[in-house]
């Protein structure tokens, strides 16, 4: 948002063991005996220091200011915060239906902890930012306030930060498919193992998947079932010039192909992102608001439990492979459309618009994170504010943006 000309904050809230951030632009403040705690009664103390920070910031904020922030985890005490009177506006992002999340992490006590406070965050806040407009819209259904100002926006990238790939060829020879994931159940990867077993084709196909998490031993654990060991390489947690190198050898990556077993039918995932910035085209299971269903370099196959079939990915790669100029072509399209600065525009805009261009307007009331504040704070054509037509389209995981 500095890079737009707003006056920006960004808070920090941690241990009062950890290392002082070294970036000036962040503003961090330590809290005594904020560590992971394991236990119910610790996280509840947990939280409450953090409210407490939070109401701290409140405080401090006046009427041209904007508190922007991921959504807390519901409690009273966030709760309590929320209904009492504030001079500033305080905008929500989500990143997921969260109910959902907590049920497929076993987090039954956030899950409960939502049930009986999460309405109440939704109503007592002023905005709300999903990253897709499935999200967009059951967070403000739960507000219950229908003309609270909203938009979609979807998650961004550093486009500058990863370098075009340069590709091998493909001529109908082994086609090398790339995974690069914090790998859980949500990927779906078991669906594209049951396809590779299935496949009758003569070609070679062999997908390499960079990255930890705790879907792996399943998988490792599948592949040999299924007898194809010899096709799957897990090479663990690659990056710099040893991810780059995987990225100029493979010929097709690999999106999210389970975003529908937490419950959604649109996602706004990162990885993904990553690929259109480096030119490797991708398969993906799921929408995506910044990935139209005609964008040529994306192959969307169904959001269900069936195996994936590799025919249709061996077409697609014949198909864009006759385009040699397609790595720089999806390298202009993030560009245009996902990185950072784009995102950041319309984000700014929207904030603009909710205080009113000369901070005078304001928002009808509704009937271990980063905090952010945008400071003296007009809208996109797709936000909906106050008055506005309401036009929206029906309505991921995880977005790493702070204002």
């Amino acid at each position: 948002m500095a890079d737009h000309g707003v006056a920006s904050i960004i808070y920090s809230i941690s241990a009062d063991d950890v290392q002082q951030c070294a970036d000036k632009k962040t503003k961090q403040v330590q809290v005594s005996s904020t560590k992971r705690p394991t236990g119910i009664i610790g996280k509840i103390k947990r939280e409450h220091k953090v409210n407490l920070v939070f109401e701290d910031i409140i405080s401090t904020l006046k009427a041209q200011d904007i508190l922007y922030l991921r959504i807390p985890y519901p409690s009273p005490s966030v709760s309590k915060i929320l209904r009492q009177p504030r001079a500033c506006k305080i905008v929500i992002e989500h990143q997921t239906i969260e109910p959902s999340e907590y049920r497929l992490k076993g987090k039954y006590w956030y899950l409960l902890s939502d049930f009986l406070f999460g309405d109440a965050i939704r109503r007592y806040t002023d905005a709300t930012v999903g990253v897709t407009d499935e999200i967009t819209q059951y967070e403000v259904s739960r507000s219950g306030n229908y003309k609270k100002p909203h938009i979609t926006i979807g998650n961004g990238f550093d486009v500058a930060s990863a370098p075009v790939r340069r590709p091998v060829a493909y001529n109908d020879g082994d086609l090398h498919l790339l995974c690069v994931a914090n790998v859980n159940r949500w990927h779906g990867l078991d669906r594209l193992l049951q396809g590779l077993a299935t496949h009758n084709g003569t070609q070679g196909i062999v997908l390499h998947i960079t990255g930890e998490g705790p879907e792996l031993p399943h998988l490792q654990k599948l592949a040999g079932g299924l007898g194809i060991s010899d096709q799957v390489v897990f090479h663990g947690f690659r990056t710099g010039e040893a991810l780059d190198a995987l990225f100029d050898q493979c010929h097709i990556a690999v999106g999210s192909l389970g975003i529908h077993r937490i419950g959604l039918r649109e996602a706004s995932t990162l990885k993904v992102r990553e690929y259109c910035a480096r030119g490797i085209p991708f398969i993906y299971g799921i929408s995506d608001p910044d990935f139209p269903t005609d964008y040529p370099y994306t192959l969307h196959l169904p959001a269900d439990e069936s195996p994936i079939e590799i025919e249709r990915v061996l077409a697609f790669s014949k198909e864009i492979y006759a385009d040699l100029d397609h790595p720089q072509k999806m390298r202009r399209y993030a560009e245009e459309h996902l990185d950072w600065s784009v995102k950041m525009r319309r984000l700014k805009e929207f904030l603009e618009a909710l205080v009113g261009e000369n901070g005078g307007e304001s928002v009808p009331e509704a009937s271990e994170s980063p905090v952010a504040t945008v400071q003296g704070q007009k809208a996109p054509a797709d936000a909906t504010l106050p008055n506005a037509v309401q036009g929206d389209t029906p309505s991921g995981k995880s977005r790493e943006r702070m204002v």
